[in-house]
Order: structure tokens, then sequence, then C-alpha cells
């Protein structure tokens, strides 16, 4: 079973990428391409997300480890055949070296196969599969990748998000991380749950779900049963968001979707980073964007009406007054810990959410607003620029009793 209706129903079933392999091939020289500001100290970042989902299970979560659904995926030739063939193409590694490795990975261990799938192929490992180490010169970048490994792969919010019972295959924004789409395919269209599942795709699947036209996991929130907001700022466009509204309209049961734009910045890359649901009627929010974000109104027949302000268009949508927790302490307080992810908490339950331990004044006023804070000592995480909801993608919540 799946599906979510809300941003903080208990949280029952979801989906992370442990870090790996991938994490271990950043560089000073690559990580800027790879859309990091800082190399991970990979044991210690594992340590941590560990710990995270320790607290998940502690919540009542059954934690998926794409990794280990991947590898069960891939127990199928035909879909094995067809993932590699999709990775592996002559337009990223020329045609000589894709004809090859094709048919090795298509043989090989499946655990060597994941590591190419989410850590690439490095130029010194191109003779270890049988291509002569002056070619494998030829084919390599300046960074000494053949395929380039996929880091942002621990922030699995963004990949693919569950709207309702249906599934939105994100159009990711950079050509670093568009790869991620054809990993989260796989799983989603062939791994026994969700096919047996069946989840209807709300974008993704059709001719025209393509870049320019990017959404993010990270911009999408499911506020209730009949409201979905979406952010559009550096990873998100107007575009589809239209589209995604016009299939839920389409479709029955959601009866608005707000959109909020606000600044294309590195430090406000998706909605998530300054915003985020932690109970039924308390907002952990970043103030200085509020005033910033243009808000439209979507209904039926895409209708569009523009609101005064974000918070004022979802307590019209809940019905109720929000209550606002901000960030930090003073305004350089505020500006520190928006930077370390502190909007970007994960409620596990109504009123608890789970939260990066460094930021100290947020994690205080969120306890003195009446949320239990479960801390996490995430120091390293924390370099990668994702908080708790960016680590996870939430597959099932119970419904809220609004």
């Amino acid at each position: 079973m799946f599906g979510i209706t809300s941003e903080i129903g208990r949280l029952k079933r979801v989906l992370v990428h442990r870090p790996g392999i991938e994490l271990a091939r950043l560089t000073p020289e690559n990580r800027e391409r790879l859309l990091f500001d800082d190399i991970l100290w990979l044991e210690r970042a594992q340590e941590e997300h560990d710990r995270m989902v320790e607290l998940l299970e502690e919540a009542g979560a059954e934690v998926l480890y794409l990794r280990d659904m991947l590898a069960e995926t891939l127990l199928d030739d035909a879909v094995r055949g067809e993932l590699i063939d999709k990775v592996v193409t002559p337009a990223v590694v020329g045609p000589r070296v894709s004809e090859h490795l094709r048919g090795e990975l298509r043989t090989c261990e499946v655990d060597r196969l994941l590591d190419v799938l989410m850590g690439g192929v490095l130029r010194s490992e191109l003779p270890d599969w049988g291509i002569d180490s002056l070619f494998a010169g030829l084919v390599s970048d300046r960074h000494r990748a053949v395929i380039h490994p996929l880091p942002n792969l621990i922030f699995m919010r963004d990949n693919a998000a569950w709207i309702d019972g249906g599934l939105m295959f994100s159009i990711l924004a950079s050509p670093a991380r568009r790869p991620e789409s054809l990993l989260m395919s796989a799983v989603y269209r062939h791994h026994p749950d969700f096919v047996e599942a069946k989840p209807h795709f709300w974008y993704g699947d059709r001719e025209y779900d393509t870049y320019p036209a990017s959404i993010e996991g990270g911009d999408v929130f499911v506020i209730d049963d009949r409201t979905v907001l979406i952010g559009s700022g550096e990873r998100t466009a107007p575009a589809a968001i239209e589209t995604i509204a016009e299939r839920l309209f389409e479709a029955g049961g959601v009866e608005r979707v707000i959109t909020a734009t606000f600044p294309r910045q590195r430090s406000f890359m998706h909605l998530d980073t300054v915003l985020t649901m932690v109970d039924v009627d308390v907002l952990n929010v970043f103030p200085d964007l509020l005033a910033q974000m243009e808000v439209y109104v979507i209904e039926p027949g895409m209708r569009v009406t523009e609101a005064e302000s974000l918070v004022g268009a979802l307590e019209q949508a809940l019905d109720r007054s929000m209550r606002l927790v901000h960030t930090g302490n003073d305004a350089i307080g505020s500006m520190r810990e928006q930077w370390d992810d502190g909007n970007n908490t994960l409620a596990v339950a109504p009123g608890t959410v789970i939260s990066y331990a460094r930021n100290v004044e947020t994690n205080r006023r969120l306890e003195k607003a009446g949320i239990e804070v479960l801390e996490l000592d995430a120091s390293e995480l924390c370099r990668g620029r994702g908080g708790s909801r960016c680590l996870t993608q939430p597959v099932l919540r119970e419904s809220v009793d609004w």
C-alpha cells in the first residue's frame, strides 16, 4: 500500500538511500559540477544516516533502501538490460565503450552493476572491464570520469514524489542529476511491490514531460487530500506546475494547487529549504523569503487567482489559522540556521519532527510551539545541503483527522 495525503500524517513507509560509493567519488575538482559545496566524509555520513534510519524506525516507519529495491528489480534480465542500455549510451561514453560495457554489465554481479549505476565509472577502471588503457584516456573527461557518479541520490526527496495514490516522476533540472530518474523509473515501474500497487503516474511518463519543464520533489507539498502546494524557484518550472495541476483536476479529488514563486538562488534551491509543515497548524519557516514570494491559487477549470501571501492561501485552504515558527534568533542566526537546514524538517507524525541538532535556536522555538523534536547529530550530512525532509521519500502516511 502506498500514498501520501498530507505532509504530517504518521509516517508508515519511507524510501531512503544510504550514502555509498557515489559520495566517495566527490572531489574538490568535480564537486561543483555535481552540485556540492564541499566533499563529505563518507563513513561519518553513513553513521549519521544510520542514526536517522533508527529515528524513523523508532517512530514506527518501515524503511526501504533504494539500493536493495533496485537490486531486487534487476533480477529481471529484461529490466536489467533495458536500464543498462539507457545509462550506458553512445552519447555518454562513445559507441565502442558503450557496446563493450553493456555486454559486461549484463553478466556481472549485481553489486558491481549497482556500483556502476550509482558510482559511475572512472578512467582507471575501464581496463578492469576489458577496455584498452590508452582508449580509456580518450573517452574520459577532465575529472577522469567516463560515467559520472550520482552523489545526490542521498537526497531522495527530489527524484520522485507521491501525491495521493499517484506518483510524480521528477524531471530533474540539472544534468548531474537526470540519470537518477532512470533508476527511480526502473524501481517504480518494475519492482514487484509497485507493480502490484499499480500507481497512477501524474508526471514524467508522457511525451512532453521533459526538460525544460522540470520539477523536483523538494518543491512539492501534499498539504491535505484537497490541496497541493508547489514551489517554483531554481529547480521547478511553471510549465510543469500547470501540467500537473491540470492532470490532478482531471482525476478529481484535488481542489486547488497553490504555487509559490521565489528567487532562483542556491541557498533557496527548493521550497522545503525555507518552509516545512510540522503540525496541523504549525509551519517552520524562514521569514525573510515569505514576503518575496508571488503566490497564486489554481482551481479546476484552470482558474487562477493571486493570493496576498502563502500563509494566507494555506489558512484559507485548511480553514484554520497557522502558527509560524521562525528560523534562528537574530538576522544572522536566522540565515545561518536556514543554510544549515533548520527549515528542512521531516514530520514523522503530527507535531513530531526530525531536525538537525545543530539548529539549536530553531529547535528550541519548535519545542516552545509544542513540537516534539527528534534531534539528529548530522554535522557531516549537513554539509551536503539537505535536511531530514531532503533525505527521505515518504511512500505511505496515515490519514490526518483534521
